[in-house]
């Protein structure tokens, strides 16, 4: 019977094609799956904050109940549109933008009336890691009334003042 492979080093060549081409496919897979991460939300950040606490002082909002909301968003694309929004446009689009975007937005509302004030547990921002926070306000006044939160742990304070708030973090 003729060996149609003479000697063995066609057949280590092939061996070696073979195992190189299972290589780049675990490579791919690998990445690909490492890829998928982010895209399940396994990337960015985790609500570690001890308490959030809601102030309205006295004058909040010229004697007026605000609307306040935590959002937490999901992807990087959000992030940048949500980052462009003024509180009116936020507001006004939420319920669309949670019906179209489900996976990429997230967040809590309250209502506090002038001189209120709400300690929320820390489970209360429990859930998928985000790509960034923000605060919004309902204040009629122009303006974004908007804040970036920039930090996910320690205790987080909202004070809402006559026609603007702020928002501080301690450790």
């Amino acid at each position: 019977m003729t060996n149609w492979l003479p000697g063995g080093s066609a057949r280590r060549g092939l061996r070696r094609g073979a195992n190189l081409i299972v290589m780049l496919t675990m490579t791919m897979s690998c990445a690909c799956l490492l890829a998928s991460c982010g895209m399940l939300g396994l990337s960015g950040e985790k609500a570690k904050w001890s308490q959030v606490t809601l102030m309205a002082s006295d004058e909040a909002n010229n004697d007026s109940p605000v609307a306040v909301d935590v959002v937490l968003v999901g992807d990087d694309a959000m992030l940048a549109r949500v980052a462009e929004m003024t509180s009116a446009k936020w507001f006004a689009g939420r319920a669309d933008l949670l019906a179209t975007f489900p996976k990429s937005i997230r967040f809590r509302s309250w209502e506090l009336v002038p001189g209120q004030r709400l300690d929320l547990p820390a489970d209360t921002f429990a859930g998928p890691r985000f790509a960034g926070a923000f605060v919004f306000a309902n204040y009629p006044d122009p303006g974004a009334h908007r804040v970036r939160i920039q930090q996910f742990s320690g205790h987080l304070v909202v004070q809402l003042d006559s026609n603007g708030f702020t928002v501080t973090d301690t450790k």
